[in-house]
């Protein structure tokens, strides 16, 4: 088994859940990852899976530097190639997972190339044009939505993290497709009470706002700092916005947080990384979720962010924009607040600091998270997928 990410494997989260199914079932899986950051060696294991990190030059990490990122890609699909080339030669079978568009070109051309000996799944994390769309404008989205479904005709198994993304995938006609969300395991959840997640982890005597994950140009903070700046002036000092993630991915929503001055800073906690075993313990300490996306496209209205269902599982409330893919969820199942705009976050806020709803809220996406949106029912379809591939695989090379 052999998966291609364009990331650290470190911080892939849905990477990692697939890997270690695909591991417990018997599979003996490899990554191949783009290392951006260049941190990490040459190989290691990670949850009994052997990493191989590629750098590619100086850091490429978005949005800084378009251009760079776009020449490494298209070097990436390259090395993405020989490495399979390499890897197959080794193993004679394997079923190859092209993790989004920055490895897709790659991967199928390493499925043409060697034909019977390889299955492709392509595992699809965010709608592609409208992605490049926003960041490099029409032309270039148009140019790699050709390049998408002719690359993904490619594959033979699609899977997609919701059914927007699926629904324009089934232009590639590739057979067999399966909607799989990136939502956490039960195990996962830590049967911790708020009062205690709070008590451990500082958080007391507040009304815990949380953002986890890297701070990226889709969330619209705007929202968190009309808020913050509101109950500054009326000396509302018991609701923390607590940011857990990247150090480095906080630095400009620091910066403006300092520019407003006036002691805006002592409404924000910024805790840095955290293992994930205490990410669920920053949600269960939580009172409400910000995953408010900007609207920047078609992209950001069909995000269904990670850390929408992590607070579903933690019984945490979250927030979504209005008009999006993550609000008809949040509706569906009345486990958390739309909003559109900075007034309506700002008076959604105060109304539940002051009632009992986030608990209601809360309840909600508990049940949301056991009936349908936990990984549990998300590895069984997963399994069920590989098992088939890895079947047709023997055959083929048995006939």
């Amino acid at each position: 088994m052999l998966e291609v990410v364009a990331n650290a494997f470190t911080t892939a989260t849905r990477v990692r859940r697939e890997a270690r199914s695909l591991v417990s079932e018997g599979f003996e899986v490899q990554t191949l990852c783009w290392d951006r950051q260049g941190r990490h060696p040459n190989t290691e294991t990670m949850d009994d899976c052997l990493v191989h990190n590629v750098r590619l030059g100086r850091t490429t990490a978005l949005p800084s530097s378009k251009l760079y990122y776009a020449i490494a890609a298209v070097v990436f699909q390259v090395a993405i190639l020989l490495w399979v080339v390499r890897q197959v030669k080794k193993q004679g079978l394997a079923i190859l997972t092209a993790h989004d568009f920055n490895t897709l070109l790659g991967c199928a051309a390493a499925r043409m190339l060697l034909n019977h000996r390889v299955r492709m799944v392509y595992d699809c994390h965010e709608l592609t044009p409208g992605l490049y769309e926003e960041w490099y404008g029409p032309m270039v989205s148009a140019i790699v939505a050709r390049l998408e479904l002719a690359a993904g005709s490619r594959a033979d198994a699609i899977i997609s993290v919701n059914e927007a993304i699926a629904d324009f995938l089934q232009q590639t006609k590739s057979g067999r497709s399966a909607v799989i969300y990136n939502c956490p395991a039960m195990a996962e959840i830590p049967m911790t009470s708020a009062a205690e997640a709070k008590k451990r982890l500082g958080l007391s005597d507040y009304f815990v706002v949380l953002f986890s994950g890297w701070v990226r140009q889709d969330y619209d903070f705007s929202l968190i700092l009309h808020a913050a700046n509101y109950l500054k002036r009326h000396n509302v000092s018991d609701i923390k916005f607590v940011f857990v993630g990247p150090p480095e991915a906080t630095t400009v929503l620091k910066t403006d947080v300092a520019s407003e001055g006036d002691g805006l800073d002592t409404l924000f906690d910024f805790r840095g990384w955290v293992t994930n075993e205490d990410l669920f313990l920053y949600y269960a300490a939580s009172d409400l979720c910000f995953a408010v996306t900007r609207d920047l496209g078609r992209s950001t209205r069909v995000l269904t962010p990670t850390k929408m269902f992590e607070s579903m599982a933690c019984g945490v409330p979250v927030a979504v924009r209005k008009g999006t893919l993550a609000a008809q969820i949040v509706r569906s199942w009345n486990c958390g607040v739309v909003v559109d705009g900075k007034q309506m976050f700002l008076t959604e806020l105060l109304r539940l600091r002051q009632t009992s709803e986030p608990n209601a809220l809360g309840r909600a996406g508990q049940k949301a998270f056991r009936e349908v949106f936990n990984w549990d029912l998300m590895a069984g379809k997963l399994l069920d997928l590989y098992n088939q591939l890895y079947c047709e695989l023997l055959r083929e090379a048995r006939a």
